[in-house]
Parts: structure tokens; C-alpha cells; sequence
């Protein structure tokens, strides 16, 4: 379900208590990454470069290989069947161009969502909206 535009809200809040229980110490909350948009068919998500830069001043590959992830598996779990969740199998990340202040934006959308498996391909870009990575994840449906 998207949320109102300017409406950005952590992971936590978007999928309600029990995910607040569990992302207290994680990767998603020490990141701050936040959810704009949450669905099956489309996840938006974003996280500030300060506090994930490499030690040369640019957002770190890792953080960007996170929040890719992250975008696809909250994707992955709206499209899952139910009963089943989606476990990451492969990730694959493309770094096109350095960033080093303000926000990168995750757009997930589905390549291919079966019975077993999917694939969700990520764009990540700038706050001028140039692409900064490319990724993918599949995953399996467990």
C-alpha cells in the first residue's frame, strides 16, 4: 500500500510492531533506511550517505549492496505466496557512480515472481536522480 508522498517512515513503523521488535539493532536501523512505498509490484526505500561512506568519502559498496537487498526482500515478502517467506539465494550489485552526500533512493520492482522463486531488479540513484547502482536479488520462497 503506498504511503502519502513525503510520508517517508522507517521499516519498523511501515511493517508494524513485530518488525519493530525485530529491526532494533539491525543493518536497516543502524543505516537508516526508511520505506516510502511498500508493495509487491513496486518498493521505494531510501537511506542518508552519512554514516555509510567508505573511509574515501563515498557511499560504501556494502551499504549500497544492503539497501538494495533490503528493498527487494520487503518486495519479495509482499509477493510471497501465503504461508512462505522469500530467503535471498543470490545477490548481484552493479556500482555505476560514486556518491558522497545526501540520500541514495531504492526502486524494487519484480522481474519474475513463480511459485519457488523470484527476482527483483533494484535501481539505486542520487537525490538528482542519476542511477549510482544496479542490482538484483533472487530469492526462494520457503
Amino acid at each position: 500500500m503506498p504511503l502519502p508522498p513525503g510520508s517517508a517512515v522507517s521499516a519498523a513503523s511501515a511493517m508494524g510492531t513485530a518488525m519493530e521488535d525485530r529491526e532494533a539493532g539491525t543493518l536497516m536501523a543502524t543505516l537508516g533506511m526508511q520505506i516510502i512505498m511498500l508493495g509487491a509490484q513496486r518498493t521505494v526505500m531510501r537511506m542518508p550517505v552519512e554514516g555509510a561512506r567508505q573511509a574515501s568519502g563515498v557511499l560504501h559498496g556494502g551499504a549500497s549492496a544492503a539497501l538494495i537487498e533490503t528493498a527487494a526482500s520487503l518486495a519479495a515478502r509482499r509477493a510471497a505466496p501465503e504461508g512462505m517467506l522469500p530467503m535471498g539465494a543470490e545477490l548481484q550489485v552493479s556500482h555505476l557512480r560514486p556518491v558522497r552526500q545526501g540520500w541514495v533512493t531504492a526502486v524494487a520492482q519484480p522481474v519474475h515472481v513463480g511459485r519457488k522463486t523470484c527476482v527483483y531488479e533494484v535501481v539505486l540513484s542520487d537525490d538528482e536522480g542519476r542511477t549510482t547502482a544496479r542490482g538484483t536479488l533472487r530469492s526462494m520462497f520457503v
